[in-house]
């Protein structure tokens, strides 16, 4: 988002959840929040969350500038994939010619005053528009995720009462935009519906996913690389499409 806190209190309004502010990124010019997510039939509590990256006021905003090229609101820049062991995935896309970048170290300040850190892949520009992730080690630093968690019942969507099922008449606010997020006892989980990927070369796009994360995907062809992904909360489904890409 080229506003952070815009962005994050429109994110609120359309989904429904409440973000908690994650940190800034020194160096980078960036800030961020989190909110809970979950992938649609994961068990367990998987540690999967989204950001919400935006520039951070209190540094150099070219430096947000070079780190969020044309992103001018709510998109879906780029997603990650925690492997198993980082050294082997990384060891494997370049056996197979999978063009992740480089690997860099990075940290960010916590609002607490501690301080993350955290090995990654990057590449500029973006391999197949964000598309293909990046990988991501936590090494001994405590996963983001962690305490993103609300009590198991807050997370369930589907109830037995009539009313969950329409959005305006189990939350009032929701027939309003303009109406703040409602307040929750517990955090709200988000789930991840949907992650799709397209572009004009599917089977190359696939096989790039397959080696970083061991994981096969579908791949829709299209005239531009990209990816939609499809998150559902209090408000109903919210689709973001990826920068540049029209949906």
């Amino acid at each position: 988002m080229p506003d952070l806190a815009a962005g994050v209190r429109e994110f609120e309004l359309l989904t429904g959840a409440r973000t908690v502010p994650g940190g800034s990124h020194p160096g980078r010019g960036t800030a961020n929040h989190l909110v809970p997510l979950i992938p649609r039939g994961w068990e367990g509590a998987p540690l999967t969350y989204l950001e919400i990256l935006g520039p951070d006021p209190a540094q150099d905003p070219a430096l947000a500038a070079r780190s969020l090229p044309g992103v001018t609101g709510l998109c879906a820049q780029r997603w990650a994939a925690h492997p198993t062991g980082f050294d082997a995935a990384v060891a494997r896309a370049d056996q197979a010619g999978v063009d992740y970048g480089d690997v860099f170290d990075m940290s960010r300040h916590t609002p607490d005053g501690g301080l993350l850190a955290w090995r990654l892949t990057r590449r500029t520009p973006l391999a197949h528009g964000g598309a293909q992730p990046f990988l991501i080690d936590w090494g001994s630093s405590p996963h983001p995720a962690h305490g993103l968690r609300p009590q198991p019942t807050s997370s369930q969507f589907t109830t037995a009462d009539p009313a969950a099922s329409d959005p305006a008449a189990s939350d009032p606010a929701a027939s309003d935009p303009a109406a703040p997020a409602p307040a929750a006892e517990a955090p709200v989980t988000l789930l991840l519906e949907r992650l799709e990927f397209f572009g004009p070369d599917p089977e190359r796009l696939s096989d790039a996913i397959r080696v970083l994360t061991e994981e096969q995907v579908s791949v829709e062809a299209a005239a531009e690389s990209g990816f939609r992904a499809t998150i559902s909360g209090p408000r109903g489904e919210l689709t973001l499409t990826s920068v540049g890409v029209h949906p």
